[in-house]
């Protein structure tokens, strides 16, 4: 399931640059793509499963990059990406915080 996590994390890493050649670079996209490449780094790392602290971090970026993102489709610029990106968000926050609870009671 964590390598689930990671494809997903890198799928919406790519799909976030993919809009620097799709929509004008607005400080919005902009934001979105430098999210991306946050997220297409710590997907490779769940999938390689390395350290516990990449789950965290699969956890908090995409919980601040969904809400920026229901922020920014509501009042910014309303467009599929957002919708997509937001979705890979629920899925892969429960994932890692269920790999978080799995390390941290296999750690003691």
């Amino acid at each position: 399931m964590s390598k689930f996590a990671g494809i997903l994390l890198m799928i919406s890493g790519v799909t976030h640059v993919t809009q620097l050649f799709i929509y004008p670079p607005t400080s919005n996209v902009i934001g979105a793509s430098l999210f991306g490449v946050l997220y297409f780094f710590i997907g490779i790392k769940i999938f390689q499963k390395e350290t516990i602290s990449f789950y965290w971090a699969g956890a908090v970026y995409p919980t601040i990059g969904g809400m920026l993102g229901v922020y920014r489709y509501n009042y910014l610029h309303g467009n599929p990406f957002s919708i997509f990106h937001v979705g890979v968000d629920i899925i892969v926050v429960p994932i890692c915080i269920y790999y978080i609870y799995l390390l941290s009671k296999n750690s003691k």
